[in-house]
């Protein structure tokens, strides 16, 4: 299980797996996106930073929060990315993102392709969600994982070849141009390995 200080807590569809919810409990610190504030109040914990273009927080959580509040107006990037930057700005480099998923499509899309982004930034940086994990890899690696656990990879950059070994279907200097081209794999052992050519993002799904 992933664990990290800071998590930072999306507008999504908040945790319900036993996961995501112990990385939450054991957290050091939350920084929420907005109205993901609400959620966390009501599971009984009190965010330690809110930060977002407050569009979709109530008068009432703004003052009850004021303390804690961190306004962002610029339209530019989405909260997930101000809060991400304002946590590398206050040197918390160990992030887990929750809630990122659910509620709209375009949203948890956005938050995905995200994480790509961040990882040049905080390689250790996941995103943990109530069906698994999402690790970006930047260069050749191995990955843990467990026998038959369902693996799906995404490339982002399309003139990258990718070979695998340790995967029920492997892949064999395979440029993936489709998002769906490495998905729904299985993993065959304790770990996996990737090898990539060139310079580009991997994000690898791991199911729980």
């Amino acid at each position: 299980m992933p664990t990290a200080k800071t998590v930072i807590l999306c507008a999504g569809d908040f945790p319900r797996h036993p996961v995501p919810l112990a990385i939450l409990e054991q957290a050091e610190r939350v920084v929420c996106c907005d109205s993901a504030a609400e959620g966390l109040l009501a599971w009984g914990r009190q965010p330690d930073c809110v930060i977002g273009d407050l569009d979709s927080l109530s008068p009432n959580l703004r003052q009850q929060l004021n303390d804690c509040i961190v306004h962002v107006a610029e339209q530019e990037t989405n909260d997930l990315a101000k809060a991400f930057r304002h946590c590398l700005a206050q040197g918390w480099n160990d992030i887990v993102v929750l809630g990122a998923t659910g509620k709209r499509e375009d949203h948890t899309l956005a938050n995905i392709s995200l994480l790509a982004d961040f990882s040049l930034l905080c390689p250790n940086i996941n995103m943990v969600t109530d069906q698994g994990l999402f690790l970006p890899l930047n260069e050749s690696g191995t990955v843990p994982c467990r026998p038959g656990q369902a693996v799906s990879i995404f490339n982002f950059n399309p003139q990258q070849e990718l070979t695998s070994e340790g995967l029920l279907y492997p892949l064999k200097n395979l440029r993936l141009t489709r998002w769906w081209q490495a998905t729904l794999n299985t993993a065959l052992g304790d770990e996996f390995s990737l090898k990539m050519t060139g310079q580009g993002t991997v994000l690898v799904f791991l199911k729980h």
